[in-house]
């Protein structure tokens, strides 16, 4: 079992994974437990960040006895599952600022969800690294660098429609991937958010960036393990 850091650790920079799962979800029934090319889509996150195998301690937040039983199996921590934090209206960042309370002592905190099944081990480590070594970034998150032609209530976001560029030369407009979220917890502290004033964007290739929230975010996600894409 994962327990908080001890005193000589305190020597050296020191980082938790927090990984939040609703034992339900609104959009799609069941979600983080449906079975996706052959096994619970919450086994694929998890696999990956045990690969990974760079955090000091592991927690699942969970309600679910399928995965309390599942997490106990593998060796990593329970977080239980506040009734106020599994409402719809509860976020990420709530979260994370009631995590730091219950897991004090970490010098970074990260957050990575079950709905981005195909982030990679690689790029996990990737973003833990640059994180922990960094004295640039106090924070760093994944995304993908979208190109196009953007609005937002009506205005242009990226362009000026009566001097258009060529579409090689649009600004790209940065996309949260909503996999991971790193802080430190000096940050954290200061900001009661998962983002920092200077965070690291962490750009994906889009195969890893697949976030699963809608019936046809699945369907492309079974495109893409059967055309073996990922």
């Amino acid at each position: 079992m994962w327990s908080t850091p001890s005193m000589e650790n305190y020597m050296r920079r020191t980082s938790v994974c927090i990984v939040p799962v609703k034992g339900r979800s609104t959009r799609v029934p069941g979600k983080n437990f449906r079975i996706l090319n052959g096994k619970p889509l919450y086994r694929y996150m998890l696999e990956h960040i045990l690969k990974a195998d760079c955090f000091d301690a592991v927690y699942v937040d969970t309600d679910s006895i399928e995965l309390i039983e599942y997490i106990e199996k593998v060796g990593i921590g329970h977080i239980g599952r506040l009734s106020w934090l599994a409402e719809d209206g509860a976020n990420g960042n709530d979260l994370l600022v009631h995590h730091v309370k219950i897991l004090p002592g970490y010098d970074c905190y990260f957050q990575l969800f079950i709905t981005a099944p195909f982030l990679s081990d690689a790029s996990i480590k990737k973003c833990h690294s640059i994180l922990m070594n960094s004295e640039e970034y106090d924070s760093v998150f994944t995304a993908t660098e979208e190109v196009g032609w953007f609005w937002l209530n009506g205005q242009p976001v990226n362009f000026r429609p009566g001097i258009l560029p060529r579409s090689q030369d649009a600004p790209k407009v940065i996309k949260e991937t909503t996999g991971l979220y790193g802080i430190t917890a000096q940050s954290l502290a200061r900001y009661n958010c998962r983002i920092g004033a200077s965070p690291h964007i962490h750009i994906l290739p889009y195969n890893e960036a697949v976030d699963l929230d809608s019936e046809e975010d699945f369907a492309y996600a079974e495109y893409l393990i059967n055309r073996k894409l990922i």
